[in-house]
Order: C-alpha cells, then sequence, then structure tokens
C-alpha cells in the first residue's frame, strides 16, 4: 500500500474514475471550507450461517439500506473464526459436499476487539463500541442516530482488476472540508455478495439455497487499514493504494471493495464508501 499527501490552495476533489464507483454526482466533493459533508453509514453485523435468528437481522440492515439509500449505507457481515455460529457447513452449491466456509482472519480479529459479544446478529455503527446492539427490532432507530452525526471526510475509490492474474489494485482518494486532528487510517476490505448456500433460520428450519450478502472475504492492507497522518486541513488531499489476488472461488463480479476512513483510538468511521471490484 502506498499513500501520499497533496496540498492544494482549493479542495477539488473530480471523481477518479467512474468504472467501479457508484456514487452519485450529486454527492461529488465540490465542497466549501468547513462545510459538513454527506455522511455515509457502516453496519458492522457479526453473523453466521447457524445462527437462526441472523436472517432477520440481514433483513433489518436491507430495510436500513432501502430507507436510507443503498448507495449511502454500506454493510459488511462479519463472520469470526471459532465461534458457534459460524461453524462451516455441508452445503449443495457449488456442488454436493462442498463444505461452506465464510470465517476469515479479519472478522476474527474485529470480533475480539469488540468484546466477543455472545449474542448473534450484533451490529455496529460507525464503528463506535457505544453503539453496537443485538436488538435488531431497534437498528433502524440507531442508524438514524449515526446518520446525525457531521463528517468531514471525503472518499473516492476506483478498482483495476486483471482478469487473467485475477490482480486487483484499489486506488483511494481521502480529502477534508475542514481541518482534522485525529489519527486517520484508510481500510480496504473486499467482500462477496450473491453466495449461493446454506443457512439455518427461525425456527430451527434450515434453507440450502440462501443467498449471503456482503461477506467480508479479506483486507487488502490490514485488518484496520493503514496510517495516513494525524493533522489535516481543508486543503489536504491523500492517496494511496492497495492491492491482493482474488483467489479463484470467489466471483470478482459479486465482489465489491469498501473503503473505510476510521480514527485509530475508537475505531469511529469518518467515511466509508463501496465500490465494484468488475463495473
Amino acid at each position: 500500500m502506498k499513500a501520499s499527501h497533496i496540498t492544494f490552495g482549493l479542495l477539488l476533489l473530480a471523481g477518479i474514475a467512474t468504472s467501479c464507483d457508484n456514487i452519485s454526482e450529486d454527492d461529488r466533493y465540490y465542497m466549501a471550507e468547513k462545510t459538513p459533508v454527506s455522511r455515509n453509514l457502516l453496519i458492522m453485523e457479526f453473523t453466521g450461517n447457524k445462527c437462526i435468528n441472523c436472517p432477520l437481522g440481514a433483513a433489518a440492515v436491507e430495510k436500513i439500506k432501502h430507507d436510507a439509500g443503498a448507495d449511502k449505507v454500506v454493510s459488511v457481515g462479519l463472520h469470526p473464526e471459532g465461534n458457534i455460529n459460524t461453524i462451516p457447513m455441508i452445503t449443495y452449491h457449488p456442488k454436493p459436499g462442498t463444505l461452506q466456509n465464510f470465517t476469515c482472519k479479519e472478522a476474527t480479529e474485529i470480533f475480539k476487539y469488540y468484546g466477543s459479544p455472545n449474542g448473534f446478529p450484533t451490529a455496529i455503527f460507525n464503528g463506535l463500541k457505544s453503539s453496537m446492539s443485538s436488538d435488531y427490532g431497534n437498528w433502524m432507530t440507531d442508524a438514524e442516530k449515526a446518520f446525525e452525526e457531521p463528517s468531514y471526510v471525503m472518499l473516492d475509490a476506483e478498482c483495476d482488476f486483471d482478469d487473467s492474474s485475477r490482480d486487483l489494485t484499489v486506488n483511494y482518494k481521502v480529502g477534508f472540508s475542514d481541518d482534522l486532528n485525529e489519527s486517520i487510517s484508510i481500510a480496504v476490505w473486499l467482500v462477496e455478495n450473491n453466495i449461493l448456500g446454506i443457512q439455518q433460520m427461525p425456527g430451527g428450519k434450515v434453507n440450502e439455497d440462501y443467498v449471503h450478502n456482503h461477506v467480508l472475504r479479506a483486507s487488502l492492507n490490514g485488518t484496520w487499514g493503514e496510517n495516513i497522518g494525524k493533522t489535516f486541513t481543508s486543503a489536504s488531499v491523500v492517496t494511496g493504494s492497495a492491492s491482493m489476488t482474488i483467489p479463484n472461488n470467489w466471483v470478482a463480479e459479486n465482489c465489491d471493495v469498501v473503503v473505510i476512513a476510521f480514527q485509530d483510538n475508537d475505531k469511529y468511521v469518518q467515511q466509508v464508501i463501496s465500490v465494484n471490484v468488475i463495473n
């Protein structure tokens, strides 16, 4: 990963490229100084294929996306290793006898940071431990509270994917609409959608054709990303990149890149965006 600082007299972040960028033109970064920018919401959800209530949590997240706008909410499903809810299961997809395993080490590290919560599903809204909730019936209210917080960080990103080598490079750009004295790290995560597999359902039934979405597969630059600095002005722009090779058993067309600006001290999410690996 490489990051560099550039200072301009006027902050003018044109979109890098639209080939994998799903940010609307209305949210582009032509911002006056000392003006909060439109905030996106990151919902991190601890979930698992053996968790009978997790489909209800997934439905609650989808309703938040529907009501707030899909481009305003980024959701990431976290399947930590060694948890009773995430034990790999035998599925018929992509062929009979396939072992379905959604766990990854990054999800495990995040799970430990938040105190290894017992109840699944559990959601965290924009990173703060104080926002953690297993009451999926109240997640809409939690999301509304998170949207009320101002943000002064702007993100843009593009993906460069080579289909033959399956090498992926993500180039990102960070801007600020006001001075910010916080240690910030940029994390670049890969999630996969539309995975057909098995899922235990409410009432104890099993759905062998359940569609799993926004499953965290890996981080391109460490679980919590890499630090880009501690002091920024409204004229600061930081650019960087992160790379990985996507395994053959992950469907690149169904993968998104999630770029997150975390505060290092408390993992508060200043901003988040999601872009498609392949447009």
